[in-house]
């Protein structure tokens, strides 16, 4: 029998996929190159039809525990082992990178030497195993939902201490900022960063593959209890990406809003163009207050123990 609760796997799958370091790029991707990010949320009704309709009747039809199983179907066991070496592979590389690269914001923030980097990788991946260990799925979806709340609520409180610091909405971008990267909408200039439609395909094609071969997603979707269940849960996943990607834009433009009517507060070596993805850890540190800095920076540190 399944998980009974489709939003709260889509919510955990979200979170699974959401780390530290795009919890802190996001923002800076907004503030330093401009609103091109906001083309991903264009893709997800697309990534929607395509896993809910073709992925996951497959795997829910077939029931299986791995998403490798099928590859052993089809084309045998060392396929299989292949398939599934290569995603432990990627995850520990990937899982190391995201610990350590949190780990080292978490210390700054804190005001730790470096020397405290290694505790907090430690504890980080010990309290995720026990956890996991004990509770199995059932305590990962939980833990992922209210990991997920604070994440999303640490960026609002951002834009409120903004809007506060600010007297208003006054923020809000009315044109374009002559930093900001040249996003077209269409381009075939390799040399062009961003574009709209290479930005959609590039959501589109990301999204599909890892909801199709990524263990953490087949995993999440077989929790639950049949076909109508595992899109309710897509659908989850796929609504809470867009609105986070949302509200980490408004952080990033609340931020930029900030930064240029108060260029004097942001230390000497620090950009807004050069420096943009350390604006938002910065403002945490040293603007938000006593106590909402210390949520935002549990938001931080459950964005990387969901992952």
């Amino acid at each position: 029998r399944g998980y009974s609760n489709p939003w709260l796997v889509g919510v955990s799958l979200f979170a699974t996929r959401t780390s530290t370091i795009s919890y802190l790029s996001m923002p800076g991707e907004a503030l330093g190159k401009g609103p091109g990010m906001l083309a991903t949320i264009a893709a997800l009704p697309l990534v929607y039809l395509v896993v809910a309709y073709v992925l996951i009747p497959v795997y829910m039809q077939q029931r299986v525990t791995s998403a490798y199983e099928l590859l052993e179907a089809k084309l045998g066991v060392g396929i299989r082992l292949l398939g599934a070496c290569l995603f432990l592979v990627l995850r520990l590389v990937w899982m190391a990178l995201l610990i350590h690269l949190s780990a080292k914001a978490l210390a700054v923030m804190a005001g730790l030497p470096p020397e405290w980097i290694p505790v907090i990788v430690l504890f980080t991946g010990l309290v995720a195993v026990v956890y996991t260990s004990i509770g199995g799925l059932r305590a990962v979806v939980v833990t992922d939902f209210f990991q997920t709340i604070l994440l999303f609520g640490g960026a609002l409180l951002v834009i409120a201490t903004v809007t506060a610091r600010l007297d208003g909405w006054q923020w809000i971008p009315t044109s374009w900022h002559p930093h900001w990267d040249d996003q077209p909408f269409f381009s075939w200039d390799p040399q062009t960063r961003v574009s709209t439609v290479g930005t959609i395909v590039s959501m589109f094609v990301w999204f599909v593959c890892t909801a199709g071969g990524d263990q953490t997603a087949v995993q999440r979707y077989m929790a639950t209890t049949d076909v109508a269940a595992a899109r309710r849960a897509a659908a989850a996943h796929l609504g809470v990406s867009a609105i986070v990607t949302l509200t980490l834009f408004l952080v990033g433009m609340a931020l930029l809003g900030y930064v240029t009517a108060r260029p004097d507060e942001l230390p000497t070596q620090m950009t807004r163009e050069a420096a943009a993805d350390f604006v938002f850890p910065w403002y945490i540190s040293n603007r938000l207050p006593i106590g909402i800095s210390g949520l935002v920076v549990s938001a931080m540190f459950a964005a990387a123990m969901s992952s």
